[in-house]
């Protein structure tokens, strides 16, 4: 196994439900694994109808892992990566460190598992770890009408406090 690879299986810690199915693992992503984990974004992307760069999301996996606090994660099943999760941090008056979960995504067939809340529960564990006070994620909703993505995050624990994300595109 890697270092910093974490199996995952159906043995519970106490007072938790089973975390995913036995034969999954979890890694953080380095640059070996730069083009699977920007399949897998462009798989997401995809689905959701969002726009692609014309560069395409290798490049810009390659950055985003350069960058200080950011970070992504893949579920491993099956030979294959399944899942990825990305999480970036920044310093805020507010929150002080805060870390905000950009893109989140498991492959159809695997979805149902537990592998989505691992991902999740793994990058909170790594904004903990990196000192953040705080994880936000943005629900578009796109994403709550084909997903229930208030539903989801609230069962982790996160709450929906009424703020609205608004965007300037420049």
């Amino acid at each position: 196994m890697q270092p910093g690879t974490v199996p995952l299986d159906r043995r519970p810690r106490p007072g938790h439900a089973p975390a995913v199915a036995s034969g999954v693992l979890m890694h953080r992503v380095g640059r070996l694994d730069i083009a699977s984990a920007a399949g897998l974004l462009t798989r997401f992307f995809v689905e959701e109808g969002f726009a692609l760069p014309d560069e395409g999301l290798e490049p810009r996996v390659g950055t985003y892992l350069s960058l200080d606090h950011h970070a992504l994660f893949l579920a491993r099943a099956d030979g294959g990566d399944v899942g990825v999760v990305t999480i970036e941090a920044g310093y805020s008056l507010e929150y002080g460190w805060v870390a905000e979960i950009e893109d989140l995504y498991v492959l159809p067939d695997h979805r149902g598992r537990g592998i989505a809340k691992a991902l999740v529960e793994r990058a909170c564990d790594h904004a903990r770890d990196d000192g953040c006070s705080a994880v936000l994620v943005t629900v578009t909703a796109e994403g709550q009408a084909r997903h229930d993505l208030m539903g989801f995050y609230g069962r982790l624990g996160f709450t929906d406090e009424g703020r609205r994300l608004m965007e300037r595109r420049l």
